[in-house]
């Protein structure tokens, strides 16, 4: 499922996204047509068409006679694979037997509490994970018209230089706005231009033609040394955040980084002492290294960080998409929590529907780099008018415990 495998082969893994990453992971191990597969999350870094493809060549795999050891925290994978199942906790067995019978008819409470805090349409406007809203103090934001967008993208076009010289147009024409407190999803395929997006948002990369507007100012067009002032009223939240961490740095030390600079060293203690209590850590996990945290930690960190600065708009690609269902599910509740507290935008990128559709105002469906749809949650989701809207629903896996559209 690699498209232009000529050019992919050529590239470097950096220069690839996450789902073609793990494509290209996938292809090596089969490459040695073992009997045995051990998948370990093989597909968690995919869109539903490629998750789909991937799933249909692991069923292939397995009617030629070869075993399937999978992993996973994705409840619908399991239910379509899997012939027997295992629910593990702390290194013990809860639950085993049968499939259907462990996901319809689930004994022990653990189990019940994953088939739960799976998002949905089921889900949305709810808690996904047990326990009230986190108690984060109300934030008041002065703005003289709340329907005026806080981050505004106009007729943007991104076009890269590949490796075999070829120009290639990334984001084709795409506009959207966002407005304060309100969450905008992004759905597509790998490669769609999703992230393309997010990084033009955050001025990390520069449109080919258009422009991007934060607070109805100039924001793509300026300089950097321009821009710095105000770059605290964007944050970002990565997919993988050990990666945008100095693991040499404890967690106070890379909150603190993140805070305004005319704070006083007892005033940064503070804060981030706040800021770890608002994402549900222990105050004693500043003092801890990234690499000791578990990755529900980590991105609870990340999610620290970002809102250090008290942001108007907060970029998340991809930001829940390798954590368990469970921890998956407080993750999204805390974000929820956080956006009724502070009034943060959340422009929120994912390939997860059901996250997409637990969690987002409007939506917005990229292929090839460009929006073929849009519309509310409900309205792209639930009556979907592209085919190509219609193909990614069609193809997620639909086990009886979860309803996505």
């Amino acid at each position: 499922g690699v498209p232009e495998p000529q050019l992919r082969a050529r590239q470097r893994s950096g220069e690839l996204s996450g789902g073609l990453r793990q494509r290209a992971l996938i292809a090596a191990a089969l490459a040695l047509d073992p009997r045995l597969l051990i998948a370990d999350e093989p597909t968690t870094a995919l869109d539903v068409t490629v998750q789909a493809q991937i799933l249909d060549l692991l069923e292939q795999s397995l009617r030629t006679g070869r075993s399937l050891l999978l992993i996973s925290h994705d409840l619908a994978v399991v239910e379509r694979l899997a012939d027997h199942v295992v629910v593990m906790r702390d290194g013990r067995v809860l639950e085993q037997g049968p499939t259907h019978e462990v996901l319809s008819r689930p004994r022990d409470p653990y189990t019940r509490e994953l088939i739960a805090a799976v998002p949905s349409a089921r889900s949305r406007g709810g808690r996904l994970s047990p326990g009230p809203p986190r108690p984060i103090p109300r934030l008041e934001r002065e703005r003289s018209d709340q329907d005026r967008p806080v981050l505004r993208l106009e007729h943007v076009t991104k076009r890269y230089r590949g490796p075999d010289r070829r120009e290639r147009t990334v984001v084709d024409d795409v506009s959207f706005a966002l407005h304060p407190g309100e969450t905008l999803g992004i759905v597509g395929e790998s490669g769609s231009g999703k992230s393309t997006c997010a990084r033009m948002a955050l001025a990390l990369t520069s449109p080919s033609h258009g422009r991007v507007l934060l607070d109805e100012q100039p924001w793509s067009e300026i300089g950097e040394r321009r821009r710095r002032p105000h770059r605290r009223r964007i944050g970002v939240v990565h997919q993988d955040p050990l990666g945008s961490f100095d693991p040499r740095w404890e967690v106070g030390r890379t909150l603190a980084d993140a805070l305004p600079g005319e704070l006083s060293r007892t005033q940064r203690r503070t804060r981030v002492q706040e800021l770890l209590t608002w994402v549900g850590l222990d105050g004693g996990v500043a003092h801890r290294h990234p690499l000791t945290l578990s990755g529900g930690q980590r991105q609870r960190v990340a999610i620290a960080r970002a809102l250090a600065s008290s942001p108007d708009v907060l970029v998340l690609d991809e930001p829940v998409s390798a954590l368990d269902v469970s921890v998956q599910a407080q993750v999204l509740d805390l974000l929820q929590d956080l956006q009724d507290a502070l009034g943060t935008a959340y422009l929120f990128i994912s390939h997860d529907l059901g996250v997409i559709h637990h969690l987002s105002d409007r939506v917005l469906v990229m292929q090839g780099g460009r929006i073929v749809e849009t519309g509310t949650a409900d309205e792209v989701l639930r009556a979907p008018r592209h085919p190509y809207t219609r193909q990614l629903i069609a193809a997620l896996p639909r086990p009886d415990l979860e309803e996505i559209a």
